[in-house]
């Protein structure tokens, strides 16, 4: 819907636009008020596109500092196959849920649910690890891309460079070793200072 309406109000102001200029050029400032009606309607249109090209560019701004903190997983869905993984979840049952994650990811690629929860509940160093790994780090939350790095560098695959750059920066913090406290340098004692003599001249109370 957002596409349409950009679409729509783009061909418009400019429709509009031509016609205001063609207008200005033809009735030049004769008290005809057509100029200032298509100037009033180019403004207008002006204003709608911004209106609908606003979280456009807010997105594409916004999202390399807050894309890997605030895209979470899908947890909306309701299908069937959803709840039965919540269900064997509940229960402990970490077979079924592993399949069942399998079976509802190749249903839905696209969704980052199942792939999440299936990470969540394989062997390390397995195949379905690996799968599922490599499945989440192709989604956007910072905290799944982690987890899905670290599994895969235990399978000798560095996934890296993440699309999102907020994921990058993360990695990249994780990445960074924790230098050691260096060790106390000893320095010596201070001599004593020299003592100070008292100048004669200078009286004490009368």
């Amino acid at each position: 819907m957002w596409v349409i309406l950009r679409i729509l109000f783009a061909v418009l102001m400019y429709g509009a636009f031509k016609e205001a200029r063609f207008n200005a050029q033809v009735n030049p400032m004769h008290g005809d008020i057509s100029n200032a009606f298509w100037v009033a309607v180019v403004v207008f249109l002006a204003m709608a596109n911004g209106i609908v090209w606003a979280p456009y560019f807010a997105e594409k701004v916004s999202d390399p500092l807050t894309g890997g903190t605030i895209n979470a997983e899908y947890k909306g869905d309701t299908g069937i196959l959803l709840r039965a993984i919540r269900w064997f979840e509940k229960r402990h049952a970490s077979a079924a849920v592993r399949w069942l994650c399998f079976m509802e990811g190749c249903r839905r690629p696209w969704l980052p649910t199942a792939f999440a929860i299936g990470l969540n509940h394989t062997a390390p160093g397995s195949w379905l690890e690996k799968v599922y790994a490599t499945e989440v780090f192709k989604f956007n939350n910072a905290q799944n891309c982690l987890k899905a790095y670290q599994a895969l560098k235990g399978h000798g695959i560095d996934p890296r460079p993440h699309h999102n750059p907020g994921v990058n920066l993360v990695l990249m913090s994780h990445d960074q070793e924790i230098k050691d406290t260096p060790a106390t340098v000893e320095v010596p004692a201070a001599p004593p200072p020299p003592p100070i003599e008292r100048n004669k001249r200078i009286k004490l109370g009368m």
